[in-house]
């Protein structure tokens, strides 16, 4: 091809430019966001001691814990653990495909792990046992301070308080409420409860509904006896007047659910557990108990054991 035939190319200038911040001076880098960093972790850090320091014994105790020995616990879900090797077997044959049901698992251990890890959930199981029947005591003695105080108060009700009883044992709490002659509490002859009656029920319970032990409802009558013609017994009225107390404490306190409730039993023993044997017509033996059961280590241990295998 001829010299003057080729196409010609002309060099494009290169630019290079420089950018300046403002005021003349360089473009900042990152090195704020590091600085940053460290005081949003000091103000955290500060804020996390100052909420341990007002927080209850029992929230210092777990943080203590978790720094005395953090392997053995879940910080997220506030559940001990130990390190174990995890060996998955079949709980039981389930529907499988045809059904809904998923199939169940349960986590097997190595034999010396096994005893470390039982030994270990007994040892919290028995400490929170402890610590759930001091909880009841302490809604025991407030109930009982109440009700001195507002004899003191009002001494027009040291009548209808009097008959009210509050027992603490190692099984639990027991809170008697006594009828009289003229139908302390409920209507005579009738599970209709008058208002006297509900003013106490929803003290007692606002305090018991605090706890999450197990609550039973129990109906007692004395001997005497409806008509014949009534087609109505101590058994209803006993059974009745127990309901209509656990409806009444269930409204007012205590929680439940679809899929149950604090209240765990409500009976009816019309004249069978006289609280005066010597004289089954005494209207002490008209009464309404309310237990609070305690839960033992035992109850503990079992809920842990389930919570070990959902995982």
């Amino acid at each position: 091809m001829a010299e003057e035939e080729r196409p010609s190319h002309k060099e494009e200038p290169i630019i290079i430019k420089k950018r300046k911040g403002h005021g003349g001076h360089p473009y900042h880098g990152g090195a704020w966001k590091v600085a940053y960093a460290d005081f949003v972790t000091a103000m955290m850090a500060f804020f996390i001691v100052m909420w341990i320091l007002a927080s209850n014994q029992e929230v210092k105790e777990s943080v203590s814990s978790y720094f005395k020995d953090p392997g053995a616990f879940k910080f997220a879900q506030g559940k001990i653990a130990v390190p174990v090797n995890l060996k998955l077997k079949p709980a039981g044959k389930g529907e499988g495909a045809k059904g809904n049901s998923k199939e169940k698992f349960v986590v097997s251990f190595e034999p010396e792990m096994r005893d470390s890890l039982l030994s270990k959930m007994q040892q919290i199981a028995t400490r929170d046992s402890s610590k759930a029947a001091e909880k009841v005591k302490g809604v025991a003695e407030s109930l009982k301070k109440y009700f001195n105080e507002l004899v003191n108060a009002k001494p027009d009700l040291k009548e209808f308080i009097e008959n009210i009883r509050i027992e603490v044992t190692e099984e639990g709490m027991r809170i008697k409420i006594f009828e009289a002659d003229d139908g302390t509490y409920f209507e005579s002859g009738s599970a209709r409860l008058k208002s006297r009656a509900m003013f106490f029920l929803e003290k007692i319970a606002k305090e018991i509904g605090k706890l999450p032990n197990n609550v039973e409802v129990e109906g007692h009558t004395d001997q005497s006896r409806f008509s014949k013609n009534a087609g109505y017994t101590n058994w209803e009225l006993s059974c009745d007047r127990a309901n209509m107390a656990r409806a009444y404490l269930e409204r007012n306190g205590l929680w439940s659910d679809l899929g149950g409730g604090q209240v765990t039993k409500v009976i009816g023993y019309a004249d069978s557990k006289p609280s005066n044997p010597a004289n089954p017509f005494d209207k002490m033996n008209r009464r309404i108990e309310i237990f609070v059961r305690n839960m033992g280590s035992s109850e503990f241990m079992n809920k842990a054991k389930e919570q070990l295998n959902e995982e």
